[in-house]
């Protein structure tokens, strides 16, 4: 009878206690904002502005380039659109290259997303970057010349004045945008790592609470 008061106890305290572990931990000792153009919905609620993750894979068919269209399934990813402008600038990826060089290990779980802009099917920057290494978190997409600017008009809606369309973005499971960063400096890099970080503790903290909530109901 007295095992049966402590299960009972344990059973309800420990939901009370679980809460209070994770709001005590450092995953709230910072919030990260949110960019782009807000909406509130007929509830007063604000909506963040969400950016498509569909974008196109280059594919080889018969001497011929395509074009498959793919959707990005990672939950957090950082995105970043290449520019041929800053091709004598090494396309403004001296942070990435850093960390893939003398670092990769530090991000060698965050996906990068690379978009390259297309002219008739061709692309310098696309080939040229390819010719880096083959590293398994970095993804190249391409896009024809519309497309591009259509999605860097997107992704880059209402930023702040002091951000240039060469920076990265840290996109979160519900493809808000969450940080921009100037991958120039490794300083930037690095910040970007500490937040990319920050929001995927975020996100398991929430699978922790979700499924502690689905077995307290079962």
């Amino acid at each position: 009878m007295k095992n049966k008061k402590w299960l009972i106890i344990l059973i309800v305290a420990f939901p009370s206690m679980f809460w209070l572990i994770l709001e005590s931990s450092n995953i709230n000792s910072r919030k990260l904002p949110y960019y782009g153009e807000k909406l509130l919905n007929k509830n007063g609620d604000t909506i963040y502005h969400k950016v498509s993750d569909l974008f196109y894979e280059k594919v080889n068919v018969d001497s011929s380039v395509n074009f498959k269209q793919e959707k990005i399934n990672y939950p957090l990813y950082v995105i970043v659109f290449i520019d041929k402008k800053y091709r004598d600038d090494s396309y403004r990826l001296t942070g990435l290259w850093e960390y893939l060089n003398y670092k990769k290990q530090k991000i060698e779980r965050i996906p990068f997303i690379l978009v390259t802009e297309y002219e008739n099917g061709k692309s310098q920057a696309h080939d040229e970057l390819l010719k880096l290494g083959n590293h398994n978190n970095i993804h190249f997409f391409g896009l024809e010349s519309l497309d591009f600017k259509f999605q860097i008009k997107d992704y880059f809606t209402k930023k702040p004045y002091y951000i240039d369309y060469s920076f990265f973005l840290l996109i979160d499971a519900n493809r808000n945008i969450r940080g921009y960063y100037d991958a120039r400096y490794v300083s930037e890099f690095k910040r970007l790592i500490e937040e990319y970080q920050h929001l995927r503790l975020k996100e398991e903290k929430q699978k922790l609470i979700d499924k502690n909530e689905i077995k307290i109901n079962s």
